[in-house]
Parts: C-alpha cells; sequence; structure tokens
C-alpha cells in the first residue's frame, strides 16, 4: 500500500493543508502535481506553458550543481512563509541541520511547532493539546535533508525548468511508495533554495518560501528536541 502525505495536523506543511497554508497563491493552483509546468509571459499578453525539460541536454550538469549547492548547506536559520491551496497562510521561523533535522516555530496567531529530530516528524499543537508523527522518510522533506544530496539518484526528477529568474526541479518517489511530489525552487546564480512546494496525491499544494536565510552557523541541538522527550530521558 502506498504511503499517502500523512492526512492529520502535519500535512499543513507535506501538502494537505489542515490550518492550511496558497501556492503561490492563484498563480499556481492550475499547476498539476505530477508534473507542474512554470509559465512564461508571451509579448502578446498570454502565457504560455514551459515544457518540463526546458533544457534537457544539460539536466544531469545541473542536477550535479544542484546537488553541490545543497550538499555544501550544512544548516541554516532564517524565516518562512507558508501558503496552502484553500487561500491560508502562516508564518514563523526555520531552522535546518543537515542531515535529518528541521524545525518550524509558528508565530501566533498559529499555535504550532514541528521537529525533526533526524528519525521523526513531530508536529505539536499546543491549542488542541496533539502531537502528530510520522517517520521522516515517508516525507518528501527527507530527499533534501540528507546527509548526501544526489538527486539523480535518489528520486525520479520530473521536471527541472530553467529562466532568468529562477531553476525549478520537481521530483517524485522513484519508489513509487509515496504519492506526491515536491518542486524545489532556487536562485539561478547562486543555486541557494529559495522556497519549496509540496504537491500531494490528492491535487492539494502547498508553499512554503524562505527569507533571511544565515548559512552555516553553530545551531543548538536542543532545537530538534521537543522538551517533554528531553525531561523523559533525563529520568
Amino acid at each position: 500500500m502506498k504511503r499517502i502525505l500523512f492526512k492529520s495536523a502535519l500535512a499543513i506543511l507535506l501538502g494537505t493543508s489542515a490550518l492550511g497554508v496558497p501556492l503561490s497563491i492563484a498563480a499556481q493552483q492550475n499547476t498539476q502535481a505530477a508534473q507542474p509546468r512554470e509559465q512564461a509571459s508571451q509579448p502578446n499578453g498570454q502565457a504560455q506553458r514551459l515544457p518540463a525539460f526546458t533544457h534537457p541536454n544539460t539536466v544531469p550538469q545541473d542536477l550535479a550543481r544542484i546537488d553541490a549547492a545543497m550538499n555544501a548547506t550544512a544548516s541554516f536559520s532564517g524565516r518562512f512563509a507558508q501558503y496552502g491551496s484553500d487561500g491560508s497562510f502562516s508564518q514563523g521561523k526555520v531552522y535546518l541541520k543537515r542531515p535529518g533535522k528541521i524545525r518550524f516555530e509558528y508565530d501566533a496567531p498559529a499555535s504550532l511547532l514541528m521537529v525533526s529530530d533526524g528519525v521523526t516528524l513531530t508536529q505539536i499543537d499546543t491549542a488542541l493539546e496533539t502531537k502528530d508523527r510520522v517517520p521522516l522518510k515517508a516525507t518528501p522533506l527527507a530527499f533534501f535533508l540528507a546527509q548526501t544530496v544526489k538527486l539523480e539518484d535518489d528520486v525520479e526528477v520530473i521536471s527541472l525548468q530553467k529562466t532568468i529568474e529562477a531553476i525549478s526541479v520537481t521530483a517524485k518517489d522513484g519508489s513509487g511508495e509515496m504519492d506526491g511530489a515536491i518542486t524545489m525552487i532556487f536562485d539561478p546564480n547562486t543555486f541557494a533554495l529559495r522556497e519549496w512546494i509540496v504537491h500531494d496525491g490528492f491535487g492539494q499544494q502547498t508553499k512554503i518560501l524562505l527569507s533571511d536565510l544565515q548559512y552555516n552557523q553553530r545551531l543548538n541541538p536542543r532545537l530538534f528536541v521537543l522538551r517533554d522527550e528531553r525531561r523523559g530521558r533525563r529520568r
């Protein structure tokens, strides 16, 4: 049986909005989850869909450059803004430490905290007093939180589009065990990750925009361990 992108509160981030959070917002709602196409403006004012691979002859080299940029990023911290297909919005602080660790602290009025300790992705909703967990490897986040990223081997790349504004890579689980796909969008000059979009198996999409990032600074290891779990280990 295929794993589906976790239909609970965690789906806010992984693609099926519960608190909700839009894709661009309306600009990308018509994007197909299986194989998104970006649009480019034409002189007559009409939009034209780009092909899945705008530069098919350089795909291996482009993927290698993206791999190198991601593998050079051991950690970062900054801000995120999250949009969902239903038009909802939230934001907060993000901390990432590879391999496998990430923390999303949502600003009020959201009552959410999401933490991956490298094995399990956990979301706590303090208002609802709920805690949801899912294995990190069962989520699209595992693709770019790996110790060593090698997109050509780790995932099935179904789209790679290069424009003067961005490089966009869409990938899905090559094993067929997980529905959905993830689109990662990079700066065309520095190859820094700017945003990602998760497309679930139900046609819903969640977009995460990154800003004010500080790279490769030392992060407190406690950021990636939940408080109650720390207390449990001390007993």
